[in-house]
């Protein structure tokens, strides 16, 4: 099979830092992002654009920064991750999440629900953020693995300490919940998917006397990352690209929806690859094909040995242990990808979709 040529960087979605309620300066975390060979941070300080209108956003290195802001609305629901903004949100648009998903949109800008189905009830000092306003259209995409909600919704009062001193072994699946709605709004549209880690590290104190940070930024860089597969590359001749080039080439791909998700507490995913064969053609992650009535052959290859499942409409239609899969469907969905490892999820694609032109 010979594939279009893309290039495949990996990065951590979904950061906060000290210009909201993280502990480490954009500059710190670029640091740790290249000791542990990120290519990309995607910062969401909360309802700020400050550290974009500051200077924070650009090459670190060869660590590529892009910032946008975490909104809410006035219950602190409705969290929405906005980017390719060139202002702060207005007064008037605050607080309500139909106007600031519809002023992102008009703005030119990129949004993306956050932690749609949170249920965490643990503390009263960290209440769930769910997104409630299904009615409101213009998102571009759905956050459906979100690491620290995770974490989180898991803690009980008798395994609080086993979870804050083995963090990465509390990552397991998205929520069912949020991966149906995914596979709702694609049927009709296209509406990429991505894992965040909503990093903070939050510095607490245990027994009153002991501290330490919740999820240090080190460690939570090696839990969820995001693939992104981009048309051109990143660097020529040793050097990176102007950092207007390369943000367009990330936009490009997460708007074509041709990133896929991996939990690399279980394995490095680098490589994995989806397609569908048909029509005389072939067709990669995030495209939609208009089905006349065609078989469609569906495969997939991953980097490492896992439990490799095709779902069709959120339902699981072939399924197969090794590196590849191949099935041929003959009626119209959205297909996608899960790959689990040692009981738990690794990779997730983003869908292809046949749809049905009637």
């Amino acid at each position: 099979m010979a594939f279009p040529r893309f290039y495949e960087y990996v990065g951590a979605f979904h950061l906060h830092s000290q210009f909201s309620d993280g502990s480490l300066s954009i500059p710190e975390i670029a640091s740790i992002a290249k000791e542990v060979g990120l290519d990309f941070l995607m910062f969401t300080d909360h309802n700020t654009l400050a550290p974009k209108f500051q200077g924070f956003e650009g090459w670190y290195d060869r660590v590529l920064v892009l910032i946008g802001c975490e909104l809410n609305d006035e219950d602190d629901r409705n969290h929405y991750l906005a980017f390719r903004l060139n202002q702060e949100i207005p007064k008037r648009i605050a607080g309500k999440a139909e106007r600031y998903v519809q002023w992102v949109k008009k703005m030119g800008g990129f949004g993306i629900i956050a932690h749609p189905a949170e249920k965490r009830n643990f503390s009263e000092a960290y209440p769930p953020y769910p997104w409630t306003a299904w009615e409101v259209d213009g998102f571009d995409g759905i956050e459906i693995w979100n690491q620290m909600s995770e974490w989180l919704e898991g803690i009980t009062y008798r395994n609080v300490f086993w979870r804050i001193f083995h963090p990465l072994r509390s990552i397991r699946f998205p929520v069912w919940e949020t991966l149906e709605r995914w596979d709702y709004f694609n049927r009709t549209r296209r509406v990429v998917g991505v894992g965040g880690i909503d990093v903070h590290a939050f510095p607490v104190k245990l027994l009153g006397f002991i501290s330490l940070e919740i999820y240090p930024y080190k460690v939570q860089f090696k839990s969820l990352r995001l693939h992104v597969l981009t048309r051109g590359p990143w660097f020529q001749k040793g050097k990176p690209v102007p950092f207007f080039r390369a943000e367009a080439m990330v936009f490009e791909a997460l708007q074509s929806a041709r990133v896929y998700i991996v939990n690399y507490s279980i394995g490095e995913g680098r490589g994995f690859r989806f397609w569908a064969e048909g029509n005389a053609r072939s067709f990669f992650m995030g495209e939609r094909i208009p089905f006349r009535g065609n078989a469609f052959r569906f495969c997939a290859e991953a980097p490492l040995s896992g439990d490799i499942r095709l779902l069709c409409n959120g339902k699981v239609i072939a399924q197969r242990k090794g590196k590849t899969i191949q099935y041929t469907a003959k009626d119209p969905g959205v297909y996608r990808i899960e790959i689990f490892r040692k009981k738990r999820g690794w990779i997730y694609s983003n869908p292809i979709v046949l749809y049905d032109e009637a």
